[in-house]
C-alpha cells in the first residue's frame, strides 16, 4: 500500500476516511465509481458495518483518501469486492488497528484494588 499525496483524487482501490455524515472519521474502501450530476458518487465499504453487497454512496469530496491498494490487490478487489479482503486492507492501514493497541495493552475493565 503507498501513500496518497494531498491533492489525489480517491479511486476504485483506495483506502479512505469519511469527512462528512454520521460515519465521519470512520475507514472505508472504495468499491465502485460513477459520475451523477457532475458530481463524483463512490461507493464505499468497510468489510462490517457497511458490507460489499450494499456499500454505503458518499460524494467523494466527503471522503478523504490515504493510501492506495497494490496491482495485485486492486486485481482482488476487482473480481468482485469481498468483506474479508476489504476488512484485511483496512487493518493495513488503519491507525486505530495498530500493534500498539492490543488487547494485552489494555488495563482491565471493572473495579480497582479495594
Amino acid at each position: 500500500m503507498k501513500d496518497m499525496s494531498a491533492g489525489e483524487s480517491p479511486r476504485i482501490g483506495s483506502v479512505v476516511v469519511s469527512t462528512a455524515g454520521r460515519d465521519r472519521k470512520r475507514v472505508f474502501v472504495v468499491t465502485d465509481m460513477a459520475v451523477e450530476a457532475g458530481r463524483i458518487m463512490l461507493t464505499v465499504a468497510d468489510g462490517s458495518l457497511r458490507r460489499c453487497a450494499k456499500g454505503k454512496r458518499k460524494n467523494a469530496r466527503h471522503v478523504r483518501a490515504f493510501a492506495s491498494v497494490t496491482e495485485s490487490e486492486l486485481e482482488k478487489l476487482g473480481a468482485g469486492p469481498d468483506d474479508g479482503f476489504v476488512k484485511k486492507l483496512i487493518g493495513k492501514y488503519d491507525p486505530r488497528t495498530s500493534a500498539g493497541s492490543s488487547e494485552e495493552s489494555r488495563p482491565e475493565r471493572g473495579g480497582g484494588e479495594n
